[in-house]
């Protein structure tokens, strides 16, 4: 059952510019260790995916009363982070008016640094996470481009989830203040709750001052088989739960002038046993891909006209390099979610595809070929990105017969695609805090 606990918390323009990203500072590392593991646990492959994906919609719908925010627009950001005294913080995230990418992605202040933390990944790719310190206390934590909250468990937490992990005690922290105020957050069949506090915290070598995080006091029975100890929320301000909206690590660490207002990922496979995830704040591992950076820009949500998650329009998608013609969809690009869900017509189109495949609708999935051959790719920014055959195959059900890792689900819109790690493993994926934009490159 471990898969369905990692998912329980994880599960909440036609113009184009194709450019390389300025080079930053010299890189710093960590050295992490990657694993590898049974994908389902002994679970079987068909209630994993179902149960996945109730988490995962269950995830979204913790977001379905965000609010239409009149000052919201796609040159009006409303992400912006409020400080636990109620004032805003000055993070600069500011998006072009015509809400197309610019050709200038170079940064008039170069505020912060750039170093590179390696991940560690679980469950054959499924999960990935790193590590940070809390008041000179270590703790892992789930990486989330598809939330803002980051919390880990409490020294006072008597749940037996919190008694097989790490705990913060804030008597050995002399950094550490008590906030005290409440937050409580779902995840899908499991939940957390406890009050906030605020103390250092590193990642890397850059460190947040007075970061308000959430100390987890009771941790439902669901995370008990969990490795990491908490979760890092990485999308923006608006999806926080703690302080209404407290300014996340990333926004700290760019406010006080750490990090480049950057982040980027490298996402190993488990079967490249020679290869190592990074992920890098203030910056690019420029070691980690091949040619140029794709930029696009961050759009807002459908229906909702608020700027709320890592959204960006998606051009197209193939089968074997034939185009399906799709239009006017977007993206929703999750580093929290370890598949693709898709509008149930768009997930038809591809699969149809696909030869031998053919929808479960009862269990809501789709079966196909364990040896299929078959590549499908996006589109984003004019250009082409690859998932290959075997990250098709999301779970075996037989020998022959496979999950596919495309589901088909509606989140928020009939035009939105929930893209998780599927696909962003298998590119260099960029997340511009300042610009607003999420650049893609073909990965080494």
């Amino acid at each position: 059952m471990k898969l369905t606990f990692l998912f329980v918390i994880l599960s909440i323009v036609d113009i184009h510019n194709i450019c390389a990203y300025p080079n930053y500072n010299q890189l710093t590392t960590i050295n992490l260790v990657k694993r590898t593991d049974v994908a389902t646990n002994g679970t079987n492959p068909i209630d994993t995916a179902k149960l996945m994906r109730q988490s995962v919609e269950n995830k979204y719908s913790n977001y379905k009363n965000l609010k239409t925010n009149s000052n919201a627009t796609s040159s009006n950001i409303s992400g912006v982070a409020s400080s636990n005294n109620g004032t805003s913080s000055n993070l600069t995230t500011t998006s072009n008016k015509t809400n197309k990418p610019t050709s200038d992605n170079s940064y008039s202040n170069n505020m912060g640094g750039q170093g590179t933390v390696y991940i560690k990944d679980t469950l054959q790719d499924q999960v990935y996470y790193t590590e940070i310190i809390v008041g000179d206390q270590k703790f892992s934590v789930f990486l989330d481009t598809g939330s803002s909250i980051l919390w880990i468990p409490n020294k006072d937490c008597t749940s037996p989830a919190c008694q097989i992990h790490n705990r913060f005690d804030s008597s050995k922290s002399s950094t550490f203040k008590s906030e005290g105020n409440k937050w409580s957050v779902k995840y899908g069949t499991g939940s957390t709750s406890g009050v906030t506090g605020i103390d250092n915290v590193r990642i890397g070598s850059f460190t947040a001052k007075q970061q308000i995080f959430g100390l987890a006091n009771t941790v439902s029975d669901n995370f008990i088989e969990l490795e990491s100890d908490g979760l890092l929320g990485l999308s923006f301000e608006i999806l926080n739960y703690m302080d209404n909206g407290a300014p996340t690590l990333i926004t700290n660490l760019i406010n006080q002038k750490k990090i480049n207002p950057i982040f980027s990922f490298h996402f190993q496979h488990y079967y490249d046993f020679d290869d190592q995830g990074t992920f890098t704040l203030g910056g690019v591992d420029k070691s980690k891909f091949k040619g140029e950076i794709t930029f696009n820009p961050v759009i807002p949500l459908p229906d909702y006209n608020i700027m709320a998650f890592w959204l960006i329009n998606l051009d197209d998608a193939s089968v074997d390099d034939s185009p399906l013609s799709f239009s006017g969809k977007c993206a929703l690009i999750d580093t929290g979610t370890t598949v693709m869900y898709l509008p149930p017509d768009d997930a038809k189109a591809i699969h149809d595809k696909i030869p031998e495949s053919k929808l479960d609708s009862q269990n809501g999935v789709y079966i196909i070929p364990c040896d299929t051959t078959s590549v499908v790719s996006l589109k984003f920014g004019g250009v082409y990105y690859k998932i290959p055959a075997r990250d098709l195959i999301y779970l075996p059900i037989s020998g022959t017969q496979c999950i596919s890792s495309i589901t088909p689900v509606q989140f928020f819109s009939p035009d939105l695609w929930l893209v998780g790690l599927t696909f962003i493993k298998n590119v260099y994926s960029v997340f511009d805090v300042k610009n607003l934009k999420v650049g893609f490159a073909h990965s080494k």
